[in-house]
């Protein structure tokens, strides 16, 4: 008798051991999981770092380069001894646990990841202060397009033509090169007291343009990955789709986003905006997909809907739990899924991917600092510190990583390399920030 079989018992002995199997292993699984997320961000933190690294860190060691534990759908199976402790709490045979790592708690761990993925953009999107990004938006903008355009270009080129990729994984790849982490640059200028500066509201307007171009562009690569093919009309048709979805949930924002709010306040159930905001969140993610985009884009709309209203603070507040809950499952899901030992230096096709890892961090870096020079305005800025502060990829760089492997579109040694770039960029970033707005923004100010 098969395992889903078995779980879709109603009654009888079989049943109820393989709903105790299923109770236990999930249990093991989901504990191991925030247990080490909580310890490695907990370090990343203390040593001035973002946690989602810390959290990544903790996927590579409970996942298929670390203890198995959590294998989801790498090839691999979940280790013995978690056999063993699974077994002596639930008294079942080894291989219906087995099967049922490799199935149910899989698959469960994989929903709870995609809700993550979904909240963290729909909390991004309710982030996106539209009338900030208005009053600088021609610089903003200026960087935004230049700081997706040259690293996607760039890498898209490397890959394609240096390394012979695909047209889809390097289209994957070239992606991930345009994101900048909000979270990340914004946390370490206000730690610095700089994130109210000419270049600090020009950073942080490029990176909502940038999320908003990036994410546009990970849904035409998904979408892409879809066909299997590229089409020019295919392209072009996911391309202006986006473009008028983004555009028409900006507009919304204005006119329904407002009213619609109100609404829920005037309920008297106390928790009616956090539910009505969900139920949009699904309803547009589900127009989304009914258009032939990504839900993704329909959560990151969602949230761009309901920013700027009455309730975006408390919609921000009580997204929190929900993003530390099931975000979290997503980053060290990604972590968990990434095979390091792709990239053994015994292995020739190793080495190639820690080739295609430090070409994509070059362009990354390379890219974005580019970008800050193509800032459009009279007034004295520093374009460096711009440029440093739209390197880190961070939690919006993985996003692009899971996706692209979730799709089948990425090998290992891509997908390992795209991480290794998200790490490196997300590492770098602090002490560059630092360095550029104590030394070169001080030395600017005093020019004559």
């Amino acid at each position: 008798m098969s395992t889903s079989t078995l779980l879709a018992s109603t009654g009888g002995a079989e049943g109820e051991a393989a709903a105790k199997i299923l109770a236990v292993a999930v249990t093991l699984a989901t504990v191991a999981i925030f247990v080490s997320a909580q310890i490695l961000g907990e370090i990343a933190v203390r040593i001035g770092l973002p946690a989602v690294l810390g959290e990544l860190i903790a996927g590579f060691i409970i996942g298929v380069s670390g203890v198995h534990l959590v294998m989801l759908g790498n090839g691999g199976q979940v280790a013995d001894w978690a056999v063993m402790v699974v077994q002596l709490i639930s008294g079942g045979d080894s291989a219906t646990i087995r099967d049922i790592f490799a199935g149910p708690v899989r698959i469960l761990i994989d929903d709870y990841a995609q809700i993550g993925v979904g909240v963290l953009l729909f909390k991004i999107g309710l982030e996106a202060d539209l009338k900030e990004l208005i009053k600088v938006g021609p610089q903003a903008a200026s960087v935004a397009v230049a700081g997706v355009v040259l690293p996607f270009v760039a890498g898209f080129w490397g890959l394609t033509l240096l390394f012979q990729l695909g047209t889809i994984p390097a289209i994957f790849g070239g992606a991930a090169l345009t994101a900048t982490s909000i979270g990340i640059t914004s946390r370490i200028m206000q730690d610095m007291g700089v994130l109210n500066t000419k270049e600090g509201q020009i950073i942080l307007g490029a990176a909502v343009l940038d999320d908003i171009l990036g994410i546009a562009i990970l849904a035409v690569a998904v979408g892409i990955a879809e066909y299997g093919t590229v089409e020019i009309a295919n392209v072009l048709g996911i391309i202006v789709s986006a473009t008028l979805f983004v555009l028409g949930a900006i507009a919304l924002n204005q006119v329904f986003g407002p009213r619609y709010i109100n609404f829920l306040d005037k309920l008297n159930n106390p928790y009616s905006i956090l539910v009505g905001a969900i139920v949009f969140l699904f309803l547009m993610a589900t127009v989304a997909q009914t258009i032939g985009l990504e839900a993704i884009l329909g959560c990151f709309a969602a949230g761009i809907v309901l920013g700027d209203t009455k309730a975006t603070h408390a919609l921000e507040q009580a997204c929190e739990p929900l993003v530390a809950l099931f975000a979290t499952i997503f980053f060290v899901s990604i972590g968990a899924k990434t095979d390091l030992s792709v990239l053994n230096l015994a292995n020739p096709e190793s080495r190639d991917g820690l080739v295609i890892a430090l070409f994509l961090t070059v362009v990354a870096i390379a890219g974005k600092l580019a970008a800050g020079y193509f800032v459009f305005t009279r007034d004295r800025v520093d374009r460096l510190a711009i440029g440093t502060g739209m390197i880190p990829r961070g939690e919006v760089g993985l996003v692009f990583a899971g996706l692209g492997a979730a799709t089948g579109a990425l090998s290992g040694s891509v997908n390992v390399a795209i991480v290794l770039m998200v790490i490196a960029t997300t590492f770098v970033a602090p002490p560059l920030l630092r360095w550029v707005f104590t030394n070169q923004h001080k030395q600017l100010e005093i020019a004559p």
